[in-house]
């Protein structure tokens, strides 16, 4: 076997018992071995060809060879950030405490395929030292239906925008909260369109809007769909003033939008809550953009309002 001193060298190593029950007919898939806490960041591959898995022939490598064959481009990605997806696969593999089970797409020429890879703790005897064991499970040329179905959850069928869910794990990850504020939007006389032009108009009337936030898509800023006619949205690097003119611009792109080719008087209400540290929470943070929406739609459709800090 061509990467037999690999495996030699993990026995003799970390003094690795290939009895145990949890490493199971080890030499018949591709398999590799890396110690979390070597400053080298090598894999070692112990079985199996990586070829059949898409990537080249390597018998040992540093992890950031691989990120360059990782596709981002994919549907776990629309949900958890395109721009954090290698990084948030990072974390996950270092804050393995047992064992771990991912989905990992690598680049084809057509399109993506799928690695299911186990992960497992096989050494931590010390400081030192942390080993993990890693083995393609299953190789899957369509994206699997855990990820197809996981998306679903955190992306709303009807637009393609965020769900709630989503709003909430986003918020989970944020390391900082400068310079950043989060818009509260109900659509003001919606209900018109559903009275007069049918149910069915009123759903591609919450679609355009979305059509229209994503090709106006920009790397500081999310968007949200909370249910209805109410949107979030979410946006970072911007000051006072810049947040005021994005407001105004969503409210005159929504009065601009229209119904079989007529401007129905629709348009919206925002409230603006400029976000910290101490107001990042999920529910604070929708409960209060909730609460300054209102304030906006008291004075007027069409109008945004700012939370004033106590």
């Amino acid at each position: 076997m061509h990467n037999e001193k690999n495996l030699i060298a993990l026995k003799t190593e970390y003094k690795i018992d290939f009895y145990q029950d949890k490493i199971l007919d080890i030499t018949s898939k591709v398999a590799f071995y890396f110690d979390l806490y070597d400053p080298k960041k090598m894999v070692h591959v112990i079985s199996g060809d990586l070829s059949l898995v898409g990537l080249p022939i390597f018998d040992s490598f540093q992890i950031n060879q691989l990120i360059s064959y990782v596709e981002i481009d994919n549907k776990l990605a629309e949900v958890e950030g395109k721009n954090n997806f290698i990084e948030t696969l990072k974390k996950k593999i270092k804050r393995i405490k047992n064992e771990l089970f991912l989905y990992i797409p690598v680049k084809q020429k057509e399109k993506p395929i799928w690695l299911y890879i186990s992960f497992h703790v096989i050494s931590e005897k010390n400081a030192l030292h942390k080993v993990i064991l890693g083995r393609v499970i299953r190789v899957l040329e369509d994206t699997p239906d855990e990820i197809t179905f996981y998306q679903k959850t955190y992306q709303d069928a009807l637009t393609r925008l965020f769900t709630r869910e989503t709003l909430k794990k986003h918020l989970n990850y944020l390391k900082t909260t400068e310079n950043s504020y989060g818009l509260y939007l109900d659509i003001d006389n919606f209900k018109k369109i559903n009275d007069i032009y049918g149910h069915h108009q009123g759903d591609e009337f919450i679609i355009k809007i979305a059509d229209h936030f994503i090709s106006e898509w920009e790397h500081n800023v999310l968007y949200y769909r909370l249910g209805g006619d109410e949107f979030f949205v979410y946006v970072k690097d911007h000051s006072f003033e810049q947040v005021k003119k994005r407001a105004l611009k969503m409210i005159n792109d929504i009065e601009n939008l229209t119904v079989e080719g007529k401007n129905v008087g629709v348009s919206c209400s925002i409230g603006i809550v400029k976000m910290s540290d101490d107001l990042k929470d999920y529910h604070l943070l929708l409960d209060l953009g909730d609460k300054t929406m209102y304030q906006a739609k008291n004075s007027g459709k069409g109008q945004y309002a700012f939370h004033e800090c106590s």
